[in-house]
């Protein structure tokens, strides 16, 4: 596989997101909702799309499922690999090179008890790549099986309420142009689109149906807020348990930094 615009990235991810105050509270949430709602005594067998430098993955081999983690970064998937050796979970991780856009799920091995993807791997894809994602899904999972997606949706409040108050309204409603947006990622870019859950629960549809919508940082700011937050930390934490009231009741997902989609196979 060729070079890819999150490979300049790779190596920081951890430091910049995984590791931050922020990242940890959203990534905490995610993972709170699968023990919640997914997760039962049983290993599951477990498909992530954008698997990114493995972290969810782990956590999930860790709690004695088994993960084929999917990524188009070749070295996403090397920092995944390492990881997996690191912790002695190699056994339990496979990895996978997969272009979102335009899949190839033949070797994939399924079917697969949960579809997971985290942090708005999804919003590299426009919806008719969503559309087509969800037809090749369609052969590696069974009725029954879990569909646990983390998009960014096209309403952030926080990021609209900070950049109007800095007078900057085009960045303040930079998710409501839908896309595709220029992002950048590290030296390069990427094409963004930002989905609403309606969007993405419709491009699921009919083989896929909505179980719920929930927020991951709607209290908890975005983490570009990382150096306010690492300043506040008792507010942040305040911050993370109103989330976890907003995440019990399932409201306001579509005006978050991400919205959690879940979905059924039907």
């Amino acid at each position: 596989m060729t070079y890819q615009p999150f490979d300049s990235v790779a190596d920081r991810y951890d430091q910049v997101f995984t590791d931050s105050g922020i990242g940890r509270l959203q990534r905490s949430a995610v993972h709170h909702y699968l023990d919640r709602r997914v997760f039962g005594n049983a290993p599951m067998s477990i498909l992530e799309l954008g698997c990114g430098t493995g972290e969810d993955a782990t956590h999930f081999a860790e709690n004695g499922h088994i993960v084929t983690a999917t990524d188009i970064s070749p070295s996403m998937l090397k920092l995944t690999d390492a990881k997996a050796e690191k912790y002695g979970l190699a056994d339990q991780i496979r990895t996978v090179p997969l272009d979102l856009q335009d899949p190839n799920c033949s070797d994939l091995e399924g079917p697969f008890d949960l579809i997971f993807s985290n942090f708005g791997a999804l919003n590299c894809i426009d919806e008719a790549g969503l559309q087509n994602l969800a037809e090749k899904l369609v052969p590696v999972t069974a009725t029954g099986s879990h569909t646990v997606l983390v998009v960014m949706p096209r309403a952030c409040l926080w990021e609209t309420l900070y950049f109007l108050l800095r007078g900057r309204p085009r960045s303040a409603f930079r998710r409501l142009r839908g896309g595709p947006i220029s992002a950048a990622v590290g030296q390069a870019s990427v094409s963004t689109w930002y989905h609403s859950p309606q969007a993405v629960v419709r491009a699921f549809e009919p083989a896929f149906r909505r179980r719920g919508v929930v927020p991951v940082g709607f209290a908890v700011p975005p983490s570009f807020l990382e150096p306010w937050a690492g300043r506040n930390p008792r507010t942040l934490a305040a911050l993370a348990k109103t989330d976890q009231i907003l995440q019990q009741r399932g409201l306001l997902g579509s005006i978050s930094d991400h919205a959690l989609i879940h979905l059924e196979r039907s």
